[in-house]
């Protein structure tokens, strides 16, 4: 669980098929020094499938989640609390992504079930067409997505 795609010559063999082009950049670039320093005074650090708290985040409630331009699929919690949003830009450190979007995780220990995702992220706005990506990435480190809820946004 804890390889990153970019490792495994099959998983990157089958993203480079679907890679979505163009990469989608941050557009709200003029906020991002604030995004990244608030971010960096609450300790948020974006964490891969089965790593060191990745159970806590996913079972706190929504995440947010990227594909990396390395193929690296990363995620973080969507709020710390209710007045404190962590955005999608603080994933990559405002670097473009592959694929974006919201989920709803389960699980522990190595058995997680994707309940929901979404491709719903302001700042990289993803094509609805980039989800599929997003949803191979948790497939591939083995995140059950058979009965997840989607929910394309345009």
């Amino acid at each position: 669980l804890n390889s990153i795609l970019s490792l495994n010559p099959v998983v990157t063999q089958s993203f480079s098929n679907n890679v979505p082009s163009p990469r989608f950049s941050n557009q709200s670039p003029a906020t991002l020094d604030d995004e990244l320093r608030s971010a960096d005074e609450l300790g948020i650090r974006p964490v891969k499938v089965g790593e060191s708290g990745f159970d806590d985040i996913i079972n706190e409630g929504t995440v947010k989640w990227a594909v990396t331009n390395n193929l690296e699929l990363l995620v973080i919690p969507k709020f710390l609390d209710v007045n404190n949003e962590i955005y999608h830009t603080v994933i990559t450190r405002g670097q473009p992504v592959l694929a974006a979007g919201e989920a709803e995780i389960v699980g522990s220990n190595g058995s997680y079930i994707l309940l929901t995702i979404s491709n719903h992220s302001g700042h990289f706005q993803p094509t609805s067409e980039s989800l599929e990506l997003g949803i191979t990435a948790f497939r591939q480190q083995g995140v059950d997505t058979n009965n997840a809820d989607i929910e394309y946004v345009e």
